[in-house]
């Protein structure tokens, strides 16, 4: 996908040209600075006639506007512009040294510092040579800048366009001259889900990157597409550039419903100019080809350890159901010729389709309503399928309601989903469904950010009993209520920010601070058999950020201490919400160790010296990262339940009038 939203903006060297050329005026001014106007016709006439005769109007459909220092016209069959010549077509402009048409042949030339520019697309180069009757040419040396998601409209041939739209010239001349991160696209694989990056404060892979540069030594173009021998992009605003994609015998056509179809005989990542990773042979742009992903995970819980995914794409089922699935082969499982992972301990034999497994997502959406599914099967062994299984659902409705205004209705049932309860560690609920109404609201006062949760609801639950591993089963009646609060203390002057930086190490400009943070939760649970808990807790404390990323070593620090208290009364019969570690601190540290290389650990403490749990550490999270503008990929651990994860992310910017073609 990555190479496919970049290629298609190629397909305007191919629209932008097709049409032929006949001479308007009578009797120009030749050999003098002005303008002259040409018609443009879908119909082409290689004949030597004189162009005084009108093209019929039907196939007029718009004008080429020419100025140059210089203009000719031989025979009223070459016409020549030499010098500071700018060419207005369809709102777009192509400046050059030199531009000819020879009206015999069809051939519309243009050399030296040839520029195209129209709304947010700008390509450069040595020579353009396009013949209009065969509708073929070349570009050579063409560097370029490429706006995805504008191209199609700003290179839509419009008839009764003839005033440049000053918002559709390129580099965004009337836009703000910074670079901001706008966008980017995320490969990441484990059974831990990646946390949302810390220094940015904002994970924006959406799957996507819009703006790109790219370069060739030679692009074709013929009437049904274009081919390259190579071509490269770089999201990359600036240079040198961090990161690049190496597309090598690239050719485009016209596929079927009118989609362009792009192959690549064999597509590198390029790191840092040097490190070369090969991504194979791409096929882009057909709809109607599934593309597929392997991955490696590691789940030592349930699939005995390493597990090869294969990620397919979603099918989507009468417009409103998304079904993804993930086969997988459990190669530990495999290699050992048992399994650890199911409770019937005193068989851990195991036959193939215990080495099969199967992750499937659903979404579904009617009117109001949305339907999220989850199921997680680690064997396709009949014996051991319930054993295997882990499934969660919730339907959600959106409503207003007295004093809440906007809140969701929530029907919810799971089997055997995992929940962690602080030192007791990981317990399983064997079962769940009920419903609850949730209202979720951000709001500021004065200077204090707040962001405010309610729950309210029942629910059955089949689970651990807190005494023993023994299951009950009982209906939990619960009140819930979360405030979190931030407060800037400290924050640098903005004037001392210049965000046309050249950043090495982050996409965004880090700008020191210190806040206060609070944290208020409480619950109030009934349950079945009479039995009752409540809890308030209360944490409080400052996060501080530190440095700015533009050095090498200890340029970046960000630590939060936070330590809370909880009060309660009761206990739960479950293990899962029995409210423990009265006492807690909360830590949360990264720190830049040398260049793009970062350290990062969050975890919990008992402080409670009461508590048989005092001074052990719980949900605890290691993270090495290597952190750049332009990419970034990190591994994250999970000590508490053998977890973990790694991640790629390649960031994407809206560029601003100082990015440059070339790189």
């Amino acid at each position: 996908m990555l190479i496919n939203l970049s290629l298609l903006g190629f397909n305007f060297f191919l629209s932008l040209f097709d049409f032929a050329i006949g001479k308007e005026n009578a009797s120009p001014d030749f050999h003098k600075p002005g303008e002259v106007n040409f018609l443009i016709s879908n119909s082409a006439d290689n004949s030597k006639k004189s162009s005084v005769e009108e093209p019929k109007a039907e196939n007029i459909f718009l004008t080429l506007k020419i100025f140059a220092d210089k203009q000719s016209d031989f025979d009223q069959t070459i016409y020549l512009a030499e010098g500071n010549v700018k060419a207005v077509i369809n709102d777009g402009i192509l400046r050059s040294d030199l531009l000819r048409y020879d009206k015999s042949t069809g051939i519309l030339s243009a050399e030296g510092n040839v520029r195209f520019t129209k709304g947010e697309q700008y390509f450069r180069g040595k020579e353009f040579r396009f013949n209009l009757l065969k509708k073929e040419g070349l570009i050579k040396n063409v560097y370029g800048i490429l706006s995805i998601k504008n191209v199609l409209d700003d290179l839509k041939i419009n008839p009764n366009s003839e005033k440049l739209s000053k918002n559709q010239l390129v580099d965004k001349f009337n836009k703000e001259d910074k670079n901001t991160y706008q966008d980017g696209i995320e490969f990441s694989f484990g059974n831990i889900k990646i946390p949302k990056n810390k220094i940015t404060r904002s994970n924006k892979s959406i799957g996507e990157i819009n703006n790109w540069r790219f370069k060739s030594d030679l692009i074709t173009i013929q009437e049904n597409g274009w081919n390259s021998n190579r071509v490269d992009f770089t999201n990359d605003p600036f240079d040198p550039h961090q990161i690049s994609f190496e597309a090598k015998d690239v050719i485009a056509k016209e596929g079927e419903d009118g989609v362009l179809l792009i192959t690549s005989s064999e597509t590198n990542l390029i790191l840092e100019s040097r490190n070369k990773f090969s991504l194979g042979k791409r096929i882009f742009g057909d709809k109607k080809r599934k593309k597929n992903q392997f991955e490696l995970i590691f789940d030592s819980k349930d699939r005995d350890g390493l597990v090869v995914t294969r990620t397919t794409e979603s099918t989507i089922i009468n417009n409103n159901i998304k079904v993804e699935l993930q086969p997988q082969f459990l190669i530990n499982r495999a290699l050992i010729g048992k399994t650890n992972s199911y409770d019937d301990k005193d068989s851990k034999s195991i036959n193939f389709t215990d080495l099969l497994g199967l992750n499937m997502k659903l979404n579904a959406n009617y009117k109001d309503w949305t339907y999220d599914g989850f199921n997680d099967l680690s064997t396709f062994n009949s014996t051991r399928f319930f054993s295997g299984l882990r499934h969660s659902s919730n339907l959600k409705k959106y409503f207003k309601m007295p004093v809440l205004d906007d809140s969701s209705f929530n029907i919810l049932a799971t089997y055997r989903s995992r929940a962690w309860n602080g030192t007791i560690g990981e317990t399983e609920i064997k079962s769940a469904y009920g419903g609850f109404i949730e209202k979720t609201h951000y709001f500021t006062s004065g200077e204090i950010k707040n962001n405010l949760n309610l729950q309210l609801g029942t629910t059955k639950y089949e689970a651990e009993k807190l005494s023993s591993d023994k299951n009950i089963s009982l209906w939990r009646s619960s009140v819930y209520a979360s405030l979190d609060s931030e407060y800037e203390i400290w924050k640098r002057d903005k004037k001392d920010l210049f965000y046309n930086k050249d950043l090495q190490f982050s996409p965004v400009l880090i700008n020191p601070e210190l806040l206060l943070r609070t944290n208020i939760n409480s619950g109030y649970f009934i349950y079945e058999d009479g039995s009752d808990q409540g809890f308030i807790k209360f944490s409080l404390g400052p996060e501080i950020r530190l440095g700015s990323l533009e050095r090498n070593f200890l340029d970046y620090t960000k630590l939060s201490v936070m330590p809370g208290i909880k009060i309660k009364s009761g206990n739960s019969p479950f293990k899962f919400d029995n409210a423990v570690d009265l006492k807690t601190l909360n830590i949360s540290f990264m720190q830049q160790i040398y260049g793009p290389l970062m350290f990062d650990i969050v975890s919990d403490i008992n402080i409670d010296k009461s508590s048989e749990s005092y001074g052990e550490y719980f949900d605890t999270k290691l993270g090495l990262l290597w952190h750049k503008r332009a990419y970034e990929f990190g591994i994250y651990y999970h000590p508490d339940n053998e977890a973990g994860g790694l991640y790629f992310r390649i960031n994407g910017f809206d560029f601003d009038k100082s990015v440059k073609a070339v790189f």
